[in-house]
């Protein structure tokens, strides 16, 4: 079912509302039939009828539904390529449910009853991303043709740096850090001139796939709880899909993906070990995490001392660190 003004169908976004139960279905098409035009549907396979032949830019969605349940619906959406955003809106939550969402992309997860305000303000936050990620997926897609065509590396750097700015200043002013302490590494180690510039891509924009983690993640305390930091550490998955089919350096999203790696095999997302982890991301990793110790973001304590710093490098050389990075990294960085 199809509701919203006719005469408004080209100038206001669609919001396909997937919920088989009638009550929150009619509350949603109360609130959001004012600002969108909205279909309706109870079951997963009319809806994937709906977006395949309307142009769809957000989607409600419960897990509970007659049929192919809400979860599945969305993983077999996200393997056909479909970028709709998406939003759960459920009564049955569970944390290994949000995280599943996270890593399909989901842009938020609500449960219910849901809030009016909480509600609109998330719809309207996902439509803001859909039109920030089209735009930096845009900027990507060209910035990567600057660097296969040889042109300037420095000027695409600098506008993903404005790109990251647009949604968190502390992101652009981390990344540009990081690629700092990556490059000095790099400076110091007999890399080709494609590794180099792979490194550059790659920590700048080690951290991407926090465009696609709820802000009040981004920015809340420095002791998240540990759900919290489960839902966070999708970041690094989100990042490489996000670079996934772009013509940017080809180890830029094993960096990307694989930077929260740690040396004995503890670290996220795939618990690679050693030399296991690529060499590059080894490299912006170490980086990362020495920006974080001398900024304050490390997540236990306050910002401390870049010679404090560089005796921390050398304690977890071998456990957090790869042990010849960790002894060249104290040697260079003052």
């Amino acid at each position: 079912m199809k509701t919203g003004n006719p005469d408004m169908l080209t100038h206001q976004p669609s919001i396909l509302i997937v919920e088989d139960e009638a009550g929150p279905r009619e509350a949603l098409k109360t609130i959001l039939a004012p600002y969108y035009n909205l279909y309706t549907v109870d079951r997963a396979e009319i809806a994937l009828q709906i977006i395949g032949q309307q142009p769809i830019d957000l989607l409600t969605l419960d897990l509970k539904l007659p049929g192919q349940q809400g979860m599945d619906f969305l993983r077999d959406l996200r393997q056909q390529g479909s970028e709709v955003e998406a939003i759960i809106i459920t009564g049955f939550g569970s944390l290994q449910s949000a995280i599943d969402a996270i890593r399909y992309g989901v842009s938020a997860y609500i449960l219910k009853p849901f809030n009016v305000t909480e509600l609109l303000t998330v719809v309207n936050q996902a439509m803001e991303r859909r039109h920030q990620i089209h735009s930096l997926r845009n900027a990507l897609q060209a910035f990567g043709h600057l660097w296969t065509s040889g042109s300037d590396i420095q000027t695409a750097i600098r506008n993903i740096e404005i790109l990251l700015g647009a949604k968190n200043p502390d992101l652009a002013q981390h990344a540009g850090r990081v690629n700092f302490y990556a490059s000095l590494l790099a400076e110091h180690l007999d890399l080709s001139l494609q590794q180099k510039e792979a490194i550059q891509f790659g920590a700048y924009l080690h951290d991407i796939g926090k465009i696609g983690i709820n802000d009040r993640l981004l920015l809340g305390t420095k002791h998240p709880s540990s759900q919290d930091q489960e839902l966070l550490q999708c970041h690094p998955i989100l990042g490489e899909q996000m670079m996934q089919a772009l013509p940017c350096p080809p180890d830029a999203g094993t960096i990307i993906r694989h930077h929260h790696e740690r040396f004995d095999g503890t670290g996220y997302p795939d618990g690679l070990q050693g030399e296991q982890i690529p060499l590059l991301a080894r490299m912006v990793g170490l980086a990362n995490k020495f920006d974080n110790l001398v900024t304050g973001q490390s997540g236990c304590c306050g910002a401390i001392a870049i010679p404090e710093a560089r005796e921390f490098v050398r304690r977890e050389a071998g456990s957090e660190f790869d042990p010849t990075l960790a002894d060249l990294f104290a040697k260079v960085v003052w």
